[in-house]
């Protein structure tokens, strides 16, 4: 960070250095010094002056640079502490669900499973999206034939989300299946159909009178 301390020199500088330059060349050749010799001095102290403006004005870029690159980097740290936050908050609700499981009852339990269940579906859809804007990338990187990998993978995406829209719905109708039939069978057993004789009983005594 030592640029920072270091003052880039004013043009007016160096027009003073050429015209101190110039009085010289012409006091000395007034004085009988040899002219070209002078103009040599001159031009040689002339881009020494301008080497140096831009080796600072260089410097000044390098420093300007430097702390952009900070500024990265305390964003990209920021925005991985949030990420272990989002970690830490799915671990948490991973264990709220666990117990969630365990402590209540079957058909709670059947929902636990299920939402689980679409949880890592989601989550699943969102690394083969995330792999194939990755493959993406590298074959338009490699090859400029960019459309056809373009359209071979929306249709990879397309039978992807196909065949989970397709298993989850094939989960959801066994599940209503499995539910149906537990009424049933608890329909069946809670009820008892009433005997012959008590059905047959009002009509005989109706007969009767």
């Amino acid at each position: 960070m030592e640029g920072k301390y270091i003052r880039a020199p004013d043009t007016r500088e160096l027009e003073r250095v050429r015209g101190t330059g110039a009085d010289g060349a012409s006091s000395s050749r007034g004085a009988g010094g040899s002219p070209s010799l002078l103009e040599a001095q001159m031009a040689g102290a002339v881009l020494r002056a301008e080497e140096a403006q831009r080796h600072l004005e260089e410097q000044g870029e390098r420093d300007r640079l430097r702390g952009e690159v900070q500024t990265t980097r305390s964003e990209r740290d920021q925005l991985r502490i949030r990420a272990e936050e989002a970690e830490a908050q799915v671990a948490v609700a991973t264990k709220e669900l666990a117990g969630l499981r365990v402590q209540r009852s079957p058909g709670d339990q059947e929902e636990v499973t299920r939402l689980r269940a679409e949880l890592l579906a989601q989550q699943t859809v969102a690394r083969s999206l995330q792999q194939i804007v990755t493959d993406i990338g590298r074959s338009r990187s490699r090859s400029r034939s960019g459309g056809s990998a373009s359209r071979a993978t929306g249709g990879s995406v397309g039978q992807y989300l196909a065949g989970s829209s397709s298993r989850r719905r094939n989960e959801e109708e066994e599940r209503h299946c499995q539910g149906d039939g537990s009424a049933q069978s608890g329909r069946g057993g809670g009820e008892m159909p009433p005997p012959p004789e008590r059905q047959e009983g009002p009509r005989e005594s109706g007969g009767g009178h």
